[in-house]
């Protein structure tokens, strides 16, 4: 399995044309705006590799993070229409339009607050996801902050949307394991 020791910064893309030219893979972590795909990747390799703003939102790009010299972690700018967006519903379209079809793109993470019903917009991209032929691995984030009636509720809501056995994130060593191998496991 990878170890996730060595992690750098390479470069923010506004769309693929931008991605470094080499062959490695690529895992694209994605999720709506505040839901923590920067402090997760940050938990993941042990290190501050990307930034966590007091203010949600701030992620504009495609970062690219060079994971083990051998794979690319990518954070995207959250998705959704809150006021904590900094990219356009059409800016994000056209990043993903350039980025998902990327032979590179071997698999997605999506991220989720499951403390929150998912909304249309949410389904939509997710069936939207699904459509682009990449597996998806679904992580629900914050699950620290639910009782085991509410996790119960969020992996029951995972399911009813097509997101069948989503891994728990919770900080846990054994939780970042788990989502460890399922990176393993797309690459």
């Amino acid at each position: 399995m990878i170890n996730f020791a060595k992690a750098r910064y390479v470069i923010s893309a506004p769309d693929a044309s931008f991605a470094p030219k080499d062959a490695k893979k690529s895992i694209l972590f994605i999720g709506r705006t505040n839901v923590g795909k920067s402090t997760l990747l940050n938990k993941l390799t042990g290190q501050k590799i990307s930034y966590v703003s007091k203010k949600a939102g701030k992620t504009k790009y495609l970062n690219f993070f060079l994971i083990d010299d051998s794979f690319y972690l990518v954070d995207a700018p959250g998705y959704g229409s809150t006021s904590y967006a900094t990219v356009s519903t059409a800016q994000f379209s056209s990043m993903m339009e350039s980025f998902l079809p990327d032979n590179r793109l071997v698999g997605i993470v999506l991220l989720l607050d499951l403390r929150r019903d998912m909304g249309k917009d949410d389904l939509a991209f997710l069936k939207y996801l699904q459509d682009s032929g990449k597996p998806v691995v679904a992580v629900l984030t914050k699950v620290d902050l639910m009782n085991q009636s509410e996790k119960s509720k969020a992996k029951r809501r995972a399911g009813e949307a097509g997101l069948y056995d989503p891994i728990l994130s919770d900080g846990s060593t054994a939780s970042l394991n788990a989502i460890k191998k399922a990176i393993d496991g797309l690459l």
